[in-house]
């Protein structure tokens, strides 16, 4: 019997959890604490007890996320330009056309609206698909934070995240 349960995906329900995933995003290391964030080449590599790691990499000229879960005892790093190795998370951008009519006129104007889609894959190990959730909603944030449209041309971008459909 297969029976599926719903795990709550907020950090703020686990406090040292998020404090550490704020860490891994601003690229800084923590060694201390049940946690760990270390810098390993390009990446930042999340350790936690039980778990294989994750390692987070990000584009130093975008905001552009990559996440991959590794054993914790390999020495092998993801492999970024490779199109074989799928990452866990990762970002999609697309636009669209949007038309919107000017209040009490005929007149249409098409504005291109910005989608920033953070992807995350699903994961047959819970707690691994739950921190892909949490890490990939705090990327959106982030992002949507950050953002910035020149209203006359372009509509507010639209910032989310959903998993990957395979």
């Amino acid at each position: 019997m297969n029976s599926q349960q719903n795990y709550h995906t907020s950090v703020t329900e686990l406090p040292s959890l998020g404090l550490t995933l704020n860490i891994l995003l601003n690229r800084q290391e923590k060694d201390w604490g049940c946690f760990q964030v270390i810098k390993e080449n390009e990446f930042y590599a999340l350790y936690i007890p039980t778990l294989d790691s994750f390692k987070l990499y990000k584009n130093p000229k975008s905001e552009n996320y990559r996440g991959y879960w590794r054993d914790s005892r390999s020495e092998i790093l993801p492999d970024i330009k490779n199109r074989d190795e799928k990452p866990d998370i990762f970002l999609r951008n697309r636009s669209k056309q949007v038309e919107e009519k000017k209040k009490n006129s005929q007149t249409t104007i098409h504005k291109k609206q910005r989608i920033i889609d953070v992807k995350y894959r699903y994961n047959p190990c819970p707690e691994m698909y739950r921190l892909n959730q949490m890490i990939a909603k705090l990327i959106r944030d982030r992002i949507s934070s950050n953002i910035t449209f020149s209203p006359a041309e372009e509509i507010m971008p639209l910032v989310l995240a959903t998993e990957v459909e395979d």
